[in-house]
């Protein structure tokens, strides 16, 4: 599931359609609840289309498993198109396994480290503009 994502985007997609049972609940709250992999492509689709994600290289540091239920600790690397890396951010992950799919996923991340990477990079990127608008004057 998770090495699909640093694939390729349009894979990402596949592994979460092929992956989520039809009413499978993904929590990452703050952040909207989605049912289902319809709803969850959505959201990437978003994340895509207003962060510029393309793909993400999962580390996993920890792993546990007993009963169709995985306890995840990972690192994820969000990228851009060009490879680039947006962020790095730990995340903490329950999945619920039901007849083979995944039925229900909380996850857990600190929204500060996201939030403050994307700061940073929209201040660093405002920067550089304004020091171009200079040199062209």
């Amino acid at each position: 599931f998770f090495a699909q994502w640093g694939v390729s985007f349009d894979a990402m997609c596949a592994s979460f359609e092929h992956h989520f049972a039809a009413d499978c609940r993904w929590d990452q709250r703050p952040l909207p609840v989605t049912y289902g992999p319809v709803e969850a492509v959505r959201f990437l689709q978003r994340a895509q289309k207003l962060l510029g994600l393309a793909t993400i290289d999962v580390e996993i540091t920890q792993l546990a498993v007993r009963d169709g239920v995985v306890h995840s600790a990972r690192i994820d690397h969000l990228r851009r198109a060009d490879g680039s890396l947006m962020v790095s951010a730990p995340v903490a992950g329950v999945m619920v396994f039901r007849d083979g799919k995944i039925a229900d996923w909380r996850e857990y991340f600190d929204v500060a480290s996201f939030a403050g990477s994307f700061c940073t990079q929209g201040l660093i990127a405002l920067y550089g503009k304004l020091q171009a608008l200079r040199r062209e004057r």
